[in-house]
């Protein structure tokens, strides 16, 4: 398959222009080579996953994260704010995450803490995993649903791993459910007078929200970026009088904000946390290779140390890290849900997700197999004449992806200085 001329998949990652110099930083830094620098310009080109990896290492501020931002939110007559718990990380411990809910609801008047649904996803996890165990049919190891990017590189490079991903609906997704339930039998607002949005450390959130993989449609209206809502919660922290409990949750569901939180809850069993989309890459390729079958699950998250290395953060992640910590052996490590009531939603289907499929690739131009093999061939010869210097100056990330591109069109052989300066020699 090649791309038909910029008709791209949709990813919510953005370029400023005006900004950028065409460094080639974030072309070399993407791991999906979807980035390519035209007329010294950045441009996505190829599949982006909206792992964040260019905005991290761009010193232009030229690659942003897009996301429903604060004026689009305020368009709805009520707002609803459904709050990460890595929010409570930026901080530090002495803030307690109802202090900061508080805060955070002068502005926006309704106000609730996912960290307590992150109990409950933990608990439904644990009896699927449990089940599994039981009736020997899992395909091991099972992969967290959670992480949005890991989704996209599962979908798009390891198709054969999607029967792995746990088939839960995510906190997210089940906090946005159960509200709008809530509001609609109360009879609270108008289902059209209210949005419901989602505080993210990441802007990959919003491909979740546009085209979700495991649910026909998402509960949720937007997402706003923590680094959006931080300067609100500062503002107002000090006014608070703490009359109102917001925050329901133990530590289980305050710890999802660290590589390695989503099974802090967990029960005894063989499981593993890898975070960074690098890492996750090369143990994605292991599973594939059925090199991981003594795991039972893999908390995978593209963010290095977890959710607290999001782009859309504000404290550096290795002080969030030590102040969820601390949280979290403020809180306790016993989940304070139910367990026989969670254990009768489970058997009646409440936390299973009701679709699953692959994301769109009809920006995407299939060839034949006949055509297909001789693209290769085209791409292997032309490989061989490059200089392997793998500088990017051409534009494209490597000298193979160069290749590809020039076979495909989007590039030209006088692209590669290196070829020119011999062209020139001889």
């Amino acid at each position: 398959m090649k791309t038909e001329g910029n008709h791209n998949p949709t990813h919510y990652v953005r370029i400023v222009e005006e900004n950028c110099n065409g460094c080639v930083l974030c072309m070399k830094a993407c791991p999906t080579a979807a980035i390519r620098v035209r007329n010294e310009k950045a441009v996505i080109e190829g599949l982006c996953i909206d792992c964040g990896e260019c905005i991290r290492v761009c010193p232009r501020d030229a690659i942003r994260g897009a996301t429903t931002g604060l004026e689009l939110a305020n368009l709805s007559r009520f707002t609803i704010l459904s709050v990460s718990p890595v929010l409570y990380a930026q901080f530090g411990p002495d803030e307690t995450p109802n202090r900061i809910l508080l805060a955070l609801r002068n502005v926006f008047k309704f106000v609730y803490d996912q960290a307590f649904t992150h109990e409950l996803y933990n608990a439904a996890a644990e009896l699927y995993i449990q089940k599994c165990r039981e009736e020997k049919k899992a395909v091991w190891p099972l992969i967290s649903p959670v992480c949005p990017v890991v989704n996209r590189l599962i979908a798009f490079r390891f198709p054969s791993l999607l029967e792995n991903i746990l088939p839960i609906i995510t906190p997210r997704e089940l906090a946005a459910r159960e509200l709008r339930k809530r509001l609609y039998c109360e009879r609270v607002f108008k289902l059209e007078d209210f949005g419901l949005y989602h505080v993210t450390p990441c802007s990959a959130k919003m491909i979740d929200i546009k085209e979700p993989m495991f649910l026909e449609n998402s509960f949720i209206d937007g997402i706003l970026g923590i680094s959006e809502v931080y300067h609100a919660v500062v503002k107002h922290i000090s006014e608070v009088e703490e009359d109102i409990i917001l925050h329901q949750s133990s530590g289980v569901g305050i710890a999802w904000g660290v590589s390695g939180g989503e099974m802090r809850g967990f029960g005894r069993g063989n499981y593993l946390a890898v975070s960074g989309v690098q890492e996750t890459i090369r143990y994605l390729e292991k599973i594939e290779m059925g090199l991981l079958r003594d795991i039972e699950f893999i908390e995978f998250r593209s963010c290095p140390e977890g959710c607290i290395g999001g782009h859309l953060t504000v404290v550096d992640k290795y002080q969030a890290k030590t102040t969820v910590e601390r949280l979290v052996r403020k809180y306790g490590i016993e989940r304070r849900t139910d367990s026989s009531t969670i254990k009768k939603a489970f058997k009646a289907g409440w936390f299973f997700t009701n679709r699953r499929r692959v994301p769109s690739l009809d920006h995407l131009k299939r060839l034949s197999i006949a055509d297909a093999i001789e693209r290769q061939d085209q791409i292997e010869k032309m490989v061989q004449i490059l200089p392997q210097k793998q500088c990017g100056v051409c534009g494209s990330p490597d000298c193979r992806t160069f290749a590809e591109d020039v076979v495909d069109g989007t590039a030209s052989m006088e692209d590669c200085i290196y070829l020119r300066m011999r062209k020139k020699e001889n």
